[in-house]
Protein backbone atom coordinates (compact mmCIF):
# COMPACT_ATOMS: atom_id res chain seq x y z
CA UNK A 1 0.00 0.00 0.00
CA UNK A 2 1.50 3.40 -1.27
CA UNK A 3 1.48 6.51 0.77
CA UNK A 4 -1.23 7.89 -0.66
CA UNK A 5 -3.37 5.47 -0.21
CA UNK A 6 -2.72 5.08 3.45
CA UNK A 7 -3.90 8.73 3.33
CA UNK A 8 -7.20 8.30 1.77
CA UNK A 9 -7.77 5.45 4.05
CA UNK A 10 -7.21 7.22 7.55
CA UNK A 11 -9.54 9.83 5.72
CA UNK A 12 -11.89 7.70 5.06
CA UNK A 13 -11.59 6.63 8.88
CA UNK A 14 -12.00 9.63 10.26
CA UNK A 15 -15.06 10.56 8.00
CA UNK A 16 -16.78 7.50 9.09
CA UNK A 17 -15.82 8.33 12.87
CA UNK A 18 -17.84 11.83 12.48
CA UNK A 19 -20.67 10.66 10.61
CA UNK A 20 -21.19 7.90 12.99
CA UNK A 21 -20.74 11.09 15.55
CA UNK A 22 -23.63 12.43 13.61
CA UNK A 23 -25.73 9.28 13.49
CA UNK A 24 -25.49 9.06 17.36
CA UNK A 25 -25.99 12.61 18.05
CA UNK A 26 -27.14 13.67 21.21
CA UNK A 27 -28.37 16.33 22.99
CA UNK A 28 -29.01 17.87 26.09
CA UNK A 29 -32.20 20.76 26.30
CA UNK A 30 -31.43 20.92 30.08
CA UNK A 31 -28.02 21.98 29.14
CA UNK A 32 -29.25 24.25 26.41
CA UNK A 33 -31.37 26.00 29.40
CA UNK A 34 -27.76 26.24 31.90
CA UNK A 35 -25.92 27.47 29.23
CA UNK A 36 -28.91 29.88 28.76
CA UNK A 37 -28.67 31.33 32.05
CA UNK A 38 -25.31 31.27 32.24
CA UNK A 39 -25.02 33.95 29.46
CA UNK A 40 -27.86 35.59 30.69
CA UNK A 41 -29.91 34.92 27.57
CA UNK A 42 -33.57 35.28 26.54
CA UNK A 43 -34.79 33.06 24.16
CA UNK A 44 -34.89 36.11 21.53
CA UNK A 45 -31.16 36.36 21.93
CA UNK A 46 -30.62 32.38 21.30
CA UNK A 47 -33.48 32.96 18.47
CA UNK A 48 -31.13 35.73 17.01
CA UNK A 49 -28.42 33.76 17.53
CA UNK A 50 -29.74 30.60 15.62
CA UNK A 51 -31.36 32.47 13.27
CA UNK A 52 -34.83 31.01 13.89
CA UNK A 53 -37.94 31.72 15.74
CA UNK A 54 -38.69 32.02 19.43
CA UNK A 55 -40.92 29.26 19.36
CA UNK A 56 -38.42 27.09 17.41
CA UNK A 57 -36.16 28.04 20.75
CA UNK A 58 -39.04 27.16 22.78
CA UNK A 59 -39.34 23.90 21.72
CA UNK A 60 -35.45 23.38 21.65
CA UNK A 61 -36.02 24.41 25.62
CA UNK A 62 -38.80 22.43 26.21
CA UNK A 63 -37.85 18.82 28.20
CA UNK A 64 -40.99 16.98 26.85
CA UNK A 65 -40.71 17.62 23.56
CA UNK A 66 -38.73 16.10 20.31
CA UNK A 67 -37.20 18.72 18.80
CA UNK A 68 -33.38 19.58 19.14
CA UNK A 69 -30.97 21.49 16.98
CA UNK A 70 -29.46 20.13 14.13
CA UNK A 71 -25.24 19.58 14.30
CA UNK A 72 -24.89 22.94 12.55
CA UNK A 73 -26.79 24.76 15.03
CA UNK A 74 -25.07 22.93 18.14
CA UNK A 75 -21.95 24.00 16.42
CA UNK A 76 -23.40 27.82 16.29
CA UNK A 77 -24.53 27.37 20.17
CA UNK A 78 -21.02 26.32 20.92
CA UNK A 79 -19.02 29.40 19.15
CA UNK A 80 -21.28 31.93 19.94
CA UNK A 81 -21.84 30.81 23.64
CA UNK A 82 -18.02 30.24 24.10
CA UNK A 83 -18.51 26.12 25.72
CA UNK A 84 -16.95 23.14 24.12
CA UNK A 85 -19.74 20.53 21.86
CA UNK A 86 -19.48 18.44 24.17
CA UNK A 87 -21.00 20.32 26.58
CA UNK A 88 -24.37 20.32 25.07
CA UNK A 89 -24.23 16.11 24.80
CA UNK A 90 -23.59 15.88 28.40
CA UNK A 91 -26.01 14.25 30.27
CA UNK A 92 -24.92 15.89 34.06
CA UNK A 93 -27.25 17.27 35.53
CA UNK A 94 -27.38 18.34 39.31
CA UNK A 95 -29.85 21.21 39.56
CA UNK A 96 -29.89 24.00 42.02
CA UNK A 97 -32.47 25.90 43.04
CA UNK A 98 -32.71 29.72 44.31
CA UNK A 99 -34.58 27.88 47.53
CA UNK A 100 -31.33 26.09 48.27
CA UNK A 101 -29.40 29.08 48.14
CA UNK A 102 -28.42 32.11 50.64
CA UNK A 103 -27.59 34.89 48.53
CA UNK A 104 -26.43 38.13 50.28
CA UNK A 105 -28.78 40.89 49.31
CA UNK A 106 -31.16 38.08 47.40
CA UNK A 107 -33.88 41.14 46.31
CA UNK A 108 -31.18 43.59 44.90
CA UNK A 109 -29.99 40.64 42.76
CA UNK A 110 -31.49 40.49 39.21
CA UNK A 111 -32.96 37.70 37.89
CA UNK A 112 -30.49 37.75 34.91
CA UNK A 113 -28.12 37.36 37.54
CA UNK A 114 -29.22 35.08 39.67
CA UNK A 115 -29.92 32.27 36.86
CA UNK A 116 -25.98 32.94 35.88
CA UNK A 117 -24.89 32.04 39.63
CA UNK A 118 -27.40 28.73 39.75
CA UNK A 119 -25.33 27.72 36.22
CA UNK A 120 -22.01 28.32 37.90
CA UNK A 121 -23.37 26.33 41.09
CA UNK A 122 -23.85 23.49 38.82
CA UNK A 123 -20.05 23.69 37.49
CA UNK A 124 -18.88 24.01 41.30
CA UNK A 125 -20.46 20.33 41.86
CA UNK A 126 -19.52 18.75 39.02
CA UNK A 127 -15.65 20.44 39.50
CA UNK A 128 -16.00 18.70 43.24
CA UNK A 129 -17.02 15.18 41.92
CA UNK A 130 -14.30 15.22 39.65
CA UNK A 131 -12.20 15.96 42.43
CA UNK A 132 -13.44 13.01 44.58
CA UNK A 133 -12.66 11.43 42.05
CA UNK A 134 -8.87 12.41 41.04
CA UNK A 135 -8.18 12.51 45.11
CA UNK A 136 -8.92 10.71 48.16
CA UNK A 137 -9.15 11.90 52.38
CA UNK A 138 -10.28 15.11 51.02
CA UNK A 139 -11.82 17.10 54.37
CA UNK A 140 -15.53 16.06 55.00
CA UNK A 141 -17.67 18.46 56.78
CA UNK A 142 -18.81 17.67 59.72
CA UNK A 143 -20.59 20.82 60.84
CA UNK A 144 -21.36 21.49 64.66
CA UNK A 145 -21.72 19.51 67.97
CA UNK A 146 -23.87 21.18 69.16
CA UNK A 147 -27.53 21.92 69.35
CA UNK A 148 -28.46 24.63 66.58
CA UNK A 149 -32.38 25.60 67.78
CA UNK A 150 -30.39 26.61 71.14
CA UNK A 151 -28.09 28.79 69.79
CA UNK A 152 -30.43 29.91 66.64
CA UNK A 153 -31.40 33.18 68.63
CA UNK A 154 -27.31 33.78 70.04
CA UNK A 155 -25.37 33.90 66.72
CA UNK A 156 -22.61 35.27 68.87
CA UNK A 157 -22.13 32.29 71.04
CA UNK A 158 -22.93 30.42 68.14
CA UNK A 159 -19.57 31.92 66.25
CA UNK A 160 -17.42 31.40 69.56
CA UNK A 161 -18.28 27.55 70.07
CA UNK A 162 -17.34 27.06 66.33
CA UNK A 163 -14.26 28.58 66.98
CA UNK A 164 -13.71 26.66 70.21
CA UNK A 165 -14.64 23.19 68.68
CA UNK A 166 -12.29 23.76 65.45
CA UNK A 167 -9.29 25.24 67.36
CA UNK A 168 -8.68 28.74 66.46
CA UNK A 169 -8.25 30.38 69.82
CA UNK A 170 -9.80 34.01 69.48
CA UNK A 171 -6.65 35.33 68.12
CA UNK A 172 -7.51 37.12 64.65
CA UNK A 173 -8.03 34.52 61.21
CA UNK A 174 -4.93 34.36 59.26
CA UNK A 175 -6.86 32.98 56.03
CA UNK A 176 -10.84 32.59 56.27
CA UNK A 177 -10.72 30.46 52.78
CA UNK A 178 -8.32 28.15 54.20
CA UNK A 179 -10.39 27.79 57.23
CA UNK A 180 -13.44 27.07 55.70
CA UNK A 181 -11.53 24.21 52.99
CA UNK A 182 -9.79 22.66 55.94
CA UNK A 183 -13.14 21.44 57.20
CA UNK A 184 -14.66 19.95 54.02
CA UNK A 185 -15.90 24.07 53.37
CA UNK A 186 -15.64 23.82 49.29
CA UNK A 187 -15.01 27.47 48.30
CA UNK A 188 -15.11 28.69 44.66
CA UNK A 189 -14.74 32.56 43.01
CA UNK A 190 -17.59 34.58 41.08
CA UNK A 191 -16.45 35.50 37.44
CA UNK A 192 -16.39 38.73 36.55
CA UNK A 193 -19.90 38.60 34.62
CA UNK A 194 -21.84 38.07 37.70
CA UNK A 195 -19.80 40.55 39.97
CA UNK A 196 -22.71 42.30 40.74
CA UNK A 197 -23.55 38.98 43.09
CA UNK A 198 -22.32 40.00 46.88
CA UNK A 199 -21.75 35.88 47.53
CA UNK A 200 -23.95 33.06 48.10
CA UNK A 201 -23.99 29.26 49.63
CA UNK A 202 -25.77 26.16 49.66
CA UNK A 203 -25.70 22.28 50.42
CA UNK A 204 -25.30 19.74 48.03
CA UNK A 205 -25.51 16.39 49.22
CA UNK A 206 -24.56 17.61 52.28
CA UNK A 207 -21.56 19.64 51.64
CA UNK A 208 -21.66 23.09 51.50
CA UNK A 209 -20.27 25.58 48.94
CA UNK A 210 -19.45 29.29 49.12
CA UNK A 211 -19.17 31.26 46.17
CA UNK A 212 -17.41 34.89 46.91
CA UNK A 213 -17.04 38.00 45.03
CA UNK A 214 -13.29 38.56 44.67
CA UNK A 215 -13.68 42.04 42.75
CA UNK A 216 -14.51 43.48 46.50
CA UNK A 217 -12.31 44.22 48.74
CA UNK A 218 -10.33 41.51 50.84
CA UNK A 219 -11.64 42.66 53.86
CA UNK A 220 -15.18 42.83 52.30
CA UNK A 221 -14.40 39.48 50.94
CA UNK A 222 -13.74 37.79 54.36
CA UNK A 223 -16.75 39.13 55.78
CA UNK A 224 -18.60 37.34 53.17
CA UNK A 225 -16.94 34.33 53.87
CA UNK A 226 -17.98 34.48 57.49
CA UNK A 227 -21.36 35.60 56.91
CA UNK A 228 -21.90 32.49 54.58
CA UNK A 229 -20.56 30.47 57.46
CA UNK A 230 -22.69 32.02 59.32
CA UNK A 231 -25.93 30.29 57.03
CA UNK A 232 -24.58 27.09 56.95
CA UNK A 233 -24.12 26.46 60.32
CA UNK A 234 -27.32 28.43 61.42
CA UNK A 235 -29.89 27.50 59.02
CA UNK A 236 -28.83 24.35 57.42
CA UNK A 237 -32.14 22.75 58.55
CA UNK A 238 -33.82 25.37 56.09
CA UNK A 239 -36.27 24.04 53.89
CA UNK A 240 -36.52 27.00 51.63
CA UNK A 241 -34.09 29.66 52.55
CA UNK A 242 -35.56 32.06 51.06
CA UNK A 243 -38.26 32.87 53.97
CA UNK A 244 -37.52 34.89 56.69
CA UNK A 245 -34.47 36.47 54.90
CA UNK A 246 -34.29 39.59 56.90
CA UNK A 247 -34.07 37.52 59.90
CA UNK A 248 -31.43 35.51 58.48
CA UNK A 249 -29.57 37.77 57.49
CA UNK A 250 -29.12 39.46 60.41
CA UNK A 251 -28.32 36.40 62.36
CA UNK A 252 -25.83 36.06 59.61
CA UNK A 253 -24.02 39.01 60.35
CA UNK A 254 -23.72 38.83 63.95
CA UNK A 255 -22.38 35.17 63.42
CA UNK A 256 -19.94 37.10 61.19
CA UNK A 257 -18.57 39.22 63.03
CA UNK A 258 -18.34 37.61 66.28
CA UNK A 259 -16.42 34.84 64.21
CA UNK A 260 -14.02 37.70 62.85
CA UNK A 261 -13.47 39.69 66.15
CA UNK A 262 -14.21 37.87 69.60
CA UNK A 263 -15.71 39.90 71.85
CA UNK A 264 -13.82 39.49 74.85
CA UNK A 265 -10.63 39.94 73.14
CA UNK A 266 -11.81 43.25 70.42
CA UNK A 267 -12.89 45.47 73.73
CA UNK A 268 -9.60 44.12 75.58
CA UNK A 269 -7.24 45.21 72.73
CA UNK A 270 -9.36 47.75 71.40
CA UNK A 271 -6.71 51.47 71.36
CA UNK A 272 -7.93 54.10 73.90
CA UNK A 273 -8.29 56.91 71.67
CA UNK A 274 -10.02 55.91 68.49
CA UNK A 275 -8.54 57.88 65.70
CA UNK A 276 -9.21 57.40 62.80
CA UNK A 277 -5.79 56.44 62.28
CA UNK A 278 -5.88 54.26 64.93
CA UNK A 279 -9.21 52.50 63.99
CA UNK A 280 -7.11 52.23 60.21
CA UNK A 281 -4.49 50.19 62.47
CA UNK A 282 -6.90 48.05 64.45
CA UNK A 283 -9.00 46.89 61.62
CA UNK A 284 -5.53 45.65 60.14
CA UNK A 285 -5.14 43.54 62.99
CA UNK A 286 -8.51 41.77 62.44
CA UNK A 287 -8.24 42.20 59.00
CA UNK A 288 -11.99 43.57 58.82
CA UNK A 289 -12.73 46.51 57.27
CA UNK A 290 -13.09 50.62 58.44
CA UNK A 291 -16.73 49.92 58.02
CA UNK A 292 -17.41 46.87 60.00
CA UNK A 293 -15.21 47.87 62.36
CA UNK A 294 -16.50 51.21 63.28
CA UNK A 295 -20.11 49.17 63.41
CA UNK A 296 -18.65 46.73 65.58
CA UNK A 297 -17.06 49.60 67.86
CA UNK A 298 -20.27 51.34 67.92
CA UNK A 299 -22.46 47.82 69.05
CA UNK A 300 -20.02 46.89 71.82
CA UNK A 301 -20.58 50.11 73.36
CA UNK A 302 -16.87 51.18 72.86
CA UNK A 303 -18.03 54.31 70.52
CA UNK A 304 -20.62 57.00 71.36
CA UNK A 305 -23.95 57.17 69.56
CA UNK A 306 -22.63 60.14 67.98
CA UNK A 307 -18.88 59.68 66.74
CA UNK A 308 -20.39 56.41 65.48
CA UNK A 309 -22.14 58.58 62.88
CA UNK A 310 -19.86 60.96 62.44
CA UNK A 311 -17.43 58.25 61.44
CA UNK A 312 -19.98 56.79 59.28
CA UNK A 313 -20.57 60.36 57.72
CA UNK A 314 -16.79 60.85 57.16
CA UNK A 315 -16.37 57.70 55.55
CA UNK A 316 -19.24 58.03 53.18
CA UNK A 317 -17.35 60.75 52.06
CA UNK A 318 -13.72 59.61 51.82
CA UNK A 319 -15.68 56.33 49.34
CA UNK A 320 -14.64 54.30 52.50
CA UNK A 321 -17.26 52.33 51.36
CA UNK A 322 -16.47 51.31 47.93
CA UNK A 323 -12.66 51.78 48.21
CA UNK A 324 -11.23 50.32 51.76
CA UNK A 325 -8.03 52.45 52.92
CA UNK A 326 -4.87 50.65 53.33
CA UNK A 327 -6.31 47.59 52.43
CA UNK A 328 -5.29 43.94 53.42
CA UNK A 329 -3.62 41.39 51.88
CA UNK A 330 -6.09 39.18 50.31
CA UNK A 331 -7.23 35.18 51.42
CA UNK A 332 -6.40 32.78 48.93
CA UNK A 333 -7.26 29.11 48.36
CA UNK A 334 -4.88 27.04 50.31
CA UNK A 335 -6.41 23.54 49.50
CA UNK A 336 -7.81 23.74 46.11
CA UNK A 337 -4.15 25.25 45.57
CA UNK A 338 -2.88 21.64 46.52
CA UNK A 339 -5.27 20.12 44.74
CA UNK A 340 -4.62 21.59 40.80
CA UNK A 341 -0.90 20.99 41.79
CA UNK A 342 -1.67 17.59 42.35
CA UNK A 343 -3.61 17.26 39.06
CA UNK A 344 -1.13 19.23 36.83
CA UNK A 345 1.74 17.21 38.17
CA UNK A 346 0.22 13.97 37.92
CA UNK A 347 -2.16 14.54 34.51
CA UNK A 348 -0.88 17.16 33.16
CA UNK A 349 -1.88 20.73 32.10
CA UNK A 350 -4.86 18.87 30.85
CA UNK A 351 -6.29 17.46 33.35
CA UNK A 352 -9.52 19.72 33.53
CA UNK A 353 -10.47 17.84 30.13
CA UNK A 354 -13.55 15.19 31.71
CA UNK A 355 -14.64 18.55 32.33
CA UNK A 356 -17.04 19.42 29.82
CA UNK A 357 -17.77 23.15 30.62
CA UNK A 358 -14.32 23.65 29.16
CA UNK A 359 -11.60 25.39 30.75
CA UNK A 360 -12.38 28.95 30.94
CA UNK A 361 -15.06 28.44 32.87
CA UNK A 362 -13.08 25.76 35.67
CA UNK A 363 -9.90 28.43 35.71
CA UNK A 364 -12.77 31.24 36.60
CA UNK A 365 -14.00 29.60 39.25
CA UNK A 366 -11.06 28.14 40.57
CA UNK A 367 -9.27 31.62 41.67
CA UNK A 368 -7.71 31.51 38.13
CA UNK A 369 -5.08 29.15 39.98
CA UNK A 370 -4.11 26.81 37.11
CA UNK A 371 -3.68 29.29 34.27
CA UNK A 372 -1.69 31.56 36.38
CA UNK A 373 1.02 28.43 36.99
CA UNK A 374 1.10 27.27 33.47
CA UNK A 375 1.56 30.71 31.84
CA UNK A 376 4.77 31.00 30.63
CA UNK A 377 6.89 32.92 32.72
CA UNK A 378 8.63 36.37 31.08
CA UNK A 379 11.98 36.15 31.44
CA UNK A 380 13.74 39.31 32.22
CA UNK A 381 16.48 40.50 29.54
CA UNK A 382 19.76 42.20 31.31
Amino acid sequence: MNRLMKIHLILDIKLQVVMNNLANLSFSKYRLKVAKDLRGLSNKDLSNILSCTEVTVSNYLNENKPFVPDFERIVLLSEKLGLPFSFFQSNYDKRVSDEQIFYRSFNRIKAQYRNSARAYSEFAIQTLEFFDNKISNLPKFKGINVDIDNLIDDPEKTALTLRAEWKLGMLPIKNMIGVLESHGIAVFRLPLEVKEVDAFSFYHDGRPIIFLNTFKSPERQRFDAAHELGHIILHSDDVNVLQNMKEKENQADRFAASFLMPKDLFISNAPNNLSLQNMIHYKHYWKVSLVALNYNLHKLGLLSEWKYRANTIEFSKNGYYNSEPESVERDEPILLNKIIDILLKKEGRNFHQPLDFGFQIFDEITFKLTSNKIRPKLRVLT
